[in-house]
């Protein structure tokens, strides 16, 4: 069974030990969307506490124990294989073979979980096994002999995958390390209020309708961070001269008020629906965005070409989880067409754009789009798409498989090829794609700074024996 996730992680180092439990759960209120099937906690005040509870985290209770501590760390799970269980919620709580006490919780996959030494795995591994449990052990197996650092230096050739990680250590000296995968591929970032400290898969946790604090920086790749009583502590453990950020992370899965390796999320998505419109214009009578994460690109796409945004769907604010990443494809099906509800006053008779982030398996694209439009009499839908093609299995902790992925069946046609053959697939009347160029021009960054293995099929990795980068 493939263990993967793609989850958040928060942790706070606060003056005022009546606010932990306020402090944490504001911070994975801003997270929500990363993470929607268990909530948990971990706070250390001379002993560990840890809560856990599955659904969202307004829906928990574990908000209302009476605890008081200086530190805690918390997690939201988005599993995507495996069964949705309390016994697989974070944080874990474990114990060194030196005696050292820990609450570990990370963000991304193990990509080699079962191709590690078996010497690495525990005896008897339970039918539930994960990657979570098995990079606890490896990050927490010797303190009390090394520190984080020395810990990390030494397992991390052995791991192939993506992970943020925080742990929270006790004893006499508590304090929280935040750990960083050396490729950079998830999110870490690091904030401060006052004398409280916080870590947060993504910047938006430090507004002031959350945290109220103030974004340091991102926490490098490679990197531990120590957060104790006098303060912080970095050290760059690996120094890798290439980074493989996820170029997923600022077309979907991101909040767009958040800022990614120092590229705010929202500008991205609004150049990549520039793109769309100046590459693959149409005449129509307005632009309609898919809500909630097609509203920025819909927003560039109408800037550019002039045609009016006009809000047609409106979507149940109550069924508030989000389809993509729900457990399974037969969940996903039965929410799909029940999240948006058309306008028909508006739309019908119309010929519309409509703007998406991405069509990963065609679900939300067919039942919960296209068809409602058709059903209310919209005459021409032209959809556009602000990511490119998803061709293949992420590696890294995103939910989608080659085999599902309703593109990559046409693998070897031109873009034009295949962007007509989706568009026949789904019943529209044109369809296209960004194309990678633009994609990387709307994010900025080199493309050796991103992964875009899904794209196509060429994964960042280290070669430990060189001690650079293949690719």
């Amino acid at each position: 069974m493939k263990i993967t996730e793609n989850c958040s992680v928060v942790g706070v180092s606060t003056a005022e030990e009546d606010d932990v439990l306020r402090l944490l759960q504001e911070g994975l209120s801003a997270l929500q969307h990363r993470g929607q099937e268990s909530v948990g906690i971990s706070v250390y005040n001379g002993e560990f506490k840890t809560f856990t509870s599955m659904g969202l985290m307004s829906e928990s209770k574990i908000f209302l124990n009476n605890v008081k501590a200086p530190l805690g760390i918390g997690h939201e799970r988005y599993s995507t294989a495996g069964r949705s269980t309390l016994e697989n919620a974070q944080p874990l709580t474990m114990k060194s073979e030196h005696g050292i006490d820990y609450a570990f919780a990370f963000n991304g996959n193990l990509r080699n979980l079962y191709n590690l030494k078996p010497e690495l795995r525990e005896e008897n591994p339970q039918p539930t096994e994960s990657d979570t449990r098995l990079l606890a052990r490896l990050l927490g197996s010797e303190l009390g002999v090394k520190t984080v650092e020395q810990i990390y230096h030494d397992i991390a050739p052995m791991i192939d995958g993506s992970y943020s990680a925080l742990i929270l250590l006790g004893g006499k000296k508590p304090k929280i390390a935040a750990i960083r995968d050396p490729l950079g591929i998830r999110p870490l970032c690091l904030g401060k209020r006052g004398d409280d400290y916080f870590f947060a898969s993504e910047s938006v946790a430090f507004a002031d309708c959350y945290l109220d604090a103030k974004f340091i920086r991102d926490v490098e790749p490679g990197e531990v961070v120590i957060l104790d009583d006098s303060g912080i502590h970095a050290c760059k453990v690996f120094d890798c001269p290439r980074h493989g950020h996820c170029m997923f992370e600022w077309v979907y899965f991101s909040r767009m008020d958040s800022v990614i390796e120092g590229v705010p999320v929202y500008k991205v998505r609004e150049n990549l629906g520039r793109a769309l419109a100046e590459k693959f214009g149409v005449d129509a009578d307005m632009v309609v965005p898919v809500p909630d994460s097609g509203r920025s690109a819909a927003t560039g796409y109408a800037m550019a070409s002039g045609i009016p945004l006009r809000e047609v769907f409106q979507v149940d604010r109550y069924m508030y989880r989000r389809i993509f990443i729900m457990p399974d494809q037969a969940v996903r099906e039965r929410n799909a067409s029940k999240k948006l509800n058309v306008l028909p006053s508006i739309a019908k008779g119309k010929s519309v754009v409509v703007v998406d982030d991405s069509i990963v398996r065609g679900t939300n694209m067919r039942n919960m789009v296209i068809n409602k439009l058709k059903r209310v009499g919209v005459k021409e839908i032209h959809v556009r798409i602000s990511c490119p093609p998803l061709m293949d299995r992420c590696h890294y902790g995103v939910d989608f498989h080659r085999g599902e992925l309703i593109a990559s069946k046409y693998h070897g046609l031109s873009h034009e090829e295949l962007s007509q053959r989706v568009c026949n697939e789904l019943g529209a009347t044109s369809l296209h794609y960004n194309t990678l160029e633009d994609l990387e021009a709307s994010i900025g960054l080199a493309p050796n700074e991103l992964c875009m293995g899904c794209l196509t099929s060429e994964y960042p990795a280290i070669d430990w024996s060189q001690n650079n980068y293949r690719w």
